[in-house]
């Protein structure tokens, strides 16, 4: 009887064992990824785990977690690849549905690396910006010092002459030359008289004053009335009855 008791025993035990988990499908792949800039790019061996299967599965999860490395990177240099590696891997953790599937990327993660040439490449860049910034900043501090000589120095011949004086102090001749004065007007400061535009008058308006200069008393009066007809066909009637009665523009 115990034998028996013992049989069954161990034949429910047998079926009651828990059985290892189905592991989910992966696949591992190398992947080239484009940075910030043209001519580096990192090196990355992904690995990635999925949920549900489908026809072309593997596929369909590598095109897309390649689409989504290639999207990180872009935007970054790199210089910056253990962050980008941190990055990735820290948000690899996070379920993501693959779009038009039934699967879903459960487990992705990476390593990258980045090949001499990238760095290279993207020292220089950065060693050329670094410069190109250097250079904008000189040429600013030199244009607002061109500025600042000119509107607050010689702009204004008498803090002109007291510049001249701080850098010359045995030079007080010069302070009584009037080139202070010359420059100061050149430059467009206090002392330089700006002419009157000349107004080019209008042909059209001199011909037409030429014609009327021209008019008996009598072709005047008929002109007046024949411009309020004029005036009033191109919707100007403020201007038709500003000509009045005719007979009080005529002159003699």
């Amino acid at each position: 009887m115990r034998d028996l008791l013992r049989g069954f025993s161990r034949e429910w035990t047998s079926g009651n064992e828990e059985r290892p988990p189905i592991p989910a499908p992966s696949h591992r792949f190398e992947a080239t990824l484009a940075s910030a800039l043209p001519g580096a790019n990192f090196q990355a061996e992904v690995t990635v785990e999925w949920r549900g299967r489908e026809p072309e599965a593997e596929a369909k999860v590598r095109a897309f977690a390649w689409d989504q490395l290639a999207r990180w990177a872009a935007t970054r240099r790199v210089t910056l690849a253990s962050h980008l590696a941190d990055l990735i891997n820290a948000r690899g953790v996070t379920e993501i549905a693959v779009p038009q599937t039934s699967l879903v990327l459960t487990h992705l993660r990476v390593r990258i690396t980045v090949p001499a040439e990238a760095l290279a490449v993207t020292t220089a860049w950065e060693e050329a910006e670094r410069h190109a910034t250097l250079e904008k900043q000189r040429r600013g501090d030199e244009l607002r010092q061109l500025r600042w000589l000119r509107d607050e120095i010689f702009g204004r011949p008498d803090i002109a002459r007291m510049y001249w004086h701080l850098h010359h102090p045995a030079d007080l001749r010069s302070l009584t030359d009037p080139v202070f004065d010359t420059i100061a007007a050149q430059l467009g400061g206090d002392e330089r008289v700006t002419a009157s535009p000349q107004v080019e008058e209008d042909p059209i308006s001199v011909l037409i004053g030429k014609f009327v200069d021209g008019l008996s008393a009598d072709e005047r009066r008929h002109l007046i009335g024949q411009l309020g007809r004029v005036f009033r066909s191109f919707d100007r009637t403020d201007l038709a009855m500003q000509l009045g009665d005719p007979s009080d523009r005529v002159g003699p």
